[in-house]
Parts: C-alpha cells; structure tokens; sequence
C-alpha cells in the first residue's frame, strides 16, 4: 500500500510519548483543567503499561496530551472523535454549525512495526449505517491513505 504521507511518533517506555504534529481535536468545546489532568494522567499510565489504544484514546481526546508527547510541531494532528467513530476534525467544524452536514469519518487500521511500534493507518471512508442503531460499516475507502508511525522511546 503506498502511503501519501508518514509521521513519525515517538511513544514511551516510562512517561513520554512524542508526536510530530500539533495539537488539533474533535471536540467542540475545550476540555476543563480537571478533564485536561484526567488525561494526562490516563495517557502517563497507559505508557507505564504499554497499552497503545489507552494511550491513543486520550491523545485523540486532547491537545494537552498531544502537546506533552511530541517530538516537533509540524502539523495538525488529522484524527478525532465523534462518540465510536474516527473522524477528520476539521469535517467536525464544518457540520457543527450546520446539523445537516455530515462529518467525514475516517477507516483506521493500527498495525505492528518492529521494536514494539504501531503504525496508524488513517483514511476517508464511505459508511453507512449497521441498521442496529449504534454503528457504521465501511462500505469502501477513498482518496490516498496516511499514516503516524508511532515507536516507545524511553525518557
């Protein structure tokens, strides 16, 4: 699979994990000081842990978690949340205003990479809905696929 564009993530052993990005969310609202600690804390403990998807939860969820475990400031960080749903954050912004228009969701695979790395795979999908109510089936992806490499790094 050719990929249009990698970024390289650096995530912890002990507490520090590092992204090449900045910061950039779904959420409409920004997070209170106790809400931006509660993450933190999860995304500090997840590392001590090596839970990949614990710590990628927080980080999607804020820019105080992402701020933390960067490398370099490049970019934004293009994958948010809308409730179970990967989203493209800026499709968000675009429908809050107007109900009527749908964000983008996005397909996201994370594979392994050597030395305890993860690869996250990110691209538009077309979805439409499971008839149960609470979820979406991706019926195809579209447009090219990018990628944030992430490896644990001590320190």
């Amino acid at each position: 699979m050719r990929h249009s564009a990698f970024r390289r993530i650096s995530i912890c052993t002990s507490a520090s994990i590092m992204l090449a990005g900045s910061a950039y969310s779904a959420t409409a609202a920004p997070t209170s000081p106790a809400e931006t600690e509660e993450f933190l804390r999860e995304a500090s403990s997840a590392c001590r842990r090596g839970e990949f998807y614990g710590f990628l939860e927080a980080f999607i969820a804020s820019g105080a978690v992402r701020a933390r475990y960067r490398d370099v400031p490049s970019e934004p960080f293009r994958i948010g949340k809308v409730d179970y749903a990967y989203v493209d954050p800026s499709s968000v912004a675009l429908s809050n205003p107007d109900p009527n228009k749908r964000f983008r969701q996005l397909a996201v695979d994370v594979t392994d990479l050597p030395g305890k790395g993860r690869r996250l795979t990110y691209q538009p999908g077309i979805f439409q809905d499971d008839g149960e109510g609470d979820g979406r089936t991706l019926v195809r992806r579209i447009g090219m696929p990018k990628s944030y490499d992430f490896a644990w790094k001590n320190g």
